[in-house]
């Protein structure tokens, strides 16, 4: 079968066709492409995460803030 062309910085060959009619660079990249975006996205999921189960700390901050009062001017 023919080799299918494939631009190195598009991934929609990779998705529809076979592998074994691309070529073996093309796959390799976009495999590291992959697992590139896999990782970012795994890391930044465990960040920036808050511990569950803190009221003390929620009733701190409710203590501290001060409603904010609406006044109609007439």
């Amino acid at each position: 079968m023919k080799r299918i062309r494939s631009n190195h910085s598009n991934l929609l060959n990779y998705f529809i066709h076979d592998k074994r009619d691309l070529s073996p660079a093309y796959v390799r990249g976009c495999e590291k492409f992959l697992k590139e975006i896999s990782a970012k996205l795994q890391a930044s999921s465990f960040k920036h995460q808050a511990p569950a189960g803190l009221p003390e700390v929620e009733k701190k901050i409710k203590k501290h803030l001060t409603p904010i009062k609406s006044y109609y001017i007439r």
